[in-house]
């Protein structure tokens, strides 16, 4: 059978750690110092390909122990896992009880059931009661997953050939356990096979990140280095990761430790969004110790513009404090914003109140292009007042494009002593679809 592209499991591709995943030791190579991984208690050994081999000759989990994250994120193995063989009539018996009983709790203890009785020999008989069953969601998900960590090239090829939405959960699931394994297969993919490399290297420097957050990231980092185009957004999968599955300041000590630069920078963004949701003062205390580093800049104005969205006057008066820059102009504009939504009256007395400065400018450039959506005349005398030239050209363009969508007479009126170089008059006067 011609393999198909996973390009229709996109969807999928950001996958999260399954249930029945945690208790899998990686595969990491001995100079690898920043994994921290406890050994097994359960006897067992790694096959080439990512599988294990219990003692008994069955490729199964059989294991016990815990992983350690970095980061100190640690998750209790889970005990049980292919404990012993089922035969096909025992498979059929647990998978009617978990997907046609009647009585939920008895269908989550069959499912629990079938997933630890998982091994590499029995994984495709229980594959077949799931397809049979109907069977999606989570359920659906965390078997792939756990197939993956179990018997990952297998699980993968089998992925490959199907048609349902189940290579990303493989793929996540073997890179958890076995992330060198991982990289070694999608790195030597066949050409029939390459269709499917982008989705594939997603969900397993997802799934990397379930169980290692510093391998993900000795990865992706690797790959920004190497000049790779893809770098960028792996590393958001990663950044979504580590904030998803460890606290606040945990995620913030892994973003604080990454190297200077753009990759950096989308990190402490992402963490600083989620910090700022849940504690905002804290939350600026934290990034201000990045003000004038221009790889900080949307670090600065997330925490600016989601405190605003609570209390803007806060936001406005934390702003006034840091270091100046790019991070606290576009920081003061994003607030103003806000400010403006929510009081108007309020935010421009405050604006009013402030000296001449560049920190002004910024204020009165967000403050006029929220209003100029209500009211595009008064947002251009705002814009008009603006002291930086390049500034309130974008202000008035903005609010000039804003008063040609409601009144075109008025706007090809106003654009000739508007005093706008002729470019931002074409631009007022061919303003995009786009309203906002």
């Amino acid at each position: 059978m011609k393999r198909r592209s996973v390009i229709g499991h996109a969807c999928w591709a950001a996958v999260t750690a399954g249930a029945f995943a945690v208790g899998l030791v990686l595969d990491r190579n001995p100079s690898d110092q920043k994994s921290v991984v406890k050994v097994p208690s359960a006897k067992s050994s790694r096959s080439a390909d990512g599988g294990i081999s219990g003692g008994g000759g069955s490729r199964s989990a059989g294991l016990s122990g815990s992983v350690q994250l970095a980061g100190g994120q640690s998750s209790g193995g889970v005990t049980g896992i292919g404990t012993g063989a089922l035969s096909q009539a025992a498979i059929e018996a647990l998978a009617k009880e978990a997907f046609r009983s009647g009585n939920p709790l008895v269908r989550r203890r069959a499912f629990d059931q079938m997933l630890s009785s998982l091994t590499a020999e029995n994984a495709q008989d229980m594959l077949v009661q799931l397809k049979e069953n109907r069977v999606g969601g989570d359920q659906w998900r965390d078997f792939h997953y756990l197939w993956g960590t179990l018997d990952g090239k297998a699980a993968v090829d089998h992925s490959l050939d199907s048609e349902e939405r189940d290579l990303s959960h493989t793929m996540a699931g073997w890179a958890s356990s076995y992330p060198n394994a991982a990289i070694d297969y999608i790195n030597n993919l066949s050409e029939e096979d390459r269709g499917s490399f982008r989705h594939l290297q997603e969900a397993m420097v997802s799934g990397m990140a379930d169980n290692n957050t510093a391998v993900a990231t000795d990865y992706v980092l690797q790959l920004a280095n190497q000049g790779d185009g893809r770098a960028t957004h792996l590393f958001g999968v990663v950044t979504r990761e580590v904030v998803s599955n460890v606290g606040i300041d945990e995620a913030a000590q892994w973003s604080e430790s990454l190297p200077d630069g753009d990759l950096k920078g989308a990190a402490l963004d992402t963490v600083a969004h989620r910090f700022t949701n849940s504690n905002p003062e804290a939350a600026a205390q934290w990034v201000e110790q990045f003000a004038g580093q221009a790889y900080a800049d949307r670090a600065i104005e997330e925490v600016g513009d989601e405190w605003a969205e609570r209390d803007p006057a806060s936001a406005v008066n934390w702003l006034e404090t840091i270091q100046e820059g790019r991070g606290q102009s576009m920081g003061l504009h994003s607030a103003f914003g806000e400010w403006a939504q929510r009081d108007p009256v309020a935010a421009g007395e405050r604006i009013s109140a402030m000296e001449r400065s560049p920190q002004r400018d910024a204020a009165i450039g967000g403050f006029s292009r929220r209003i100029s959506y209500d009211d595009p005349g008064t947002a251009i005398e705002w814009a008009n007042s603006i002291a930086d030239e390049s500034s309130r050209t974008r202000a008035l363009t903005h609010a000039g494009q804003q008063l040609f969508r409601r009144d075109r007479a008025a706007a090809e009126a106003w654009i000739g002593s508007s005093g706008l170089p002729a470019e931002a008059q074409q631009a007022v006067l061919n303003p995009p679809n786009r309203r906002r």
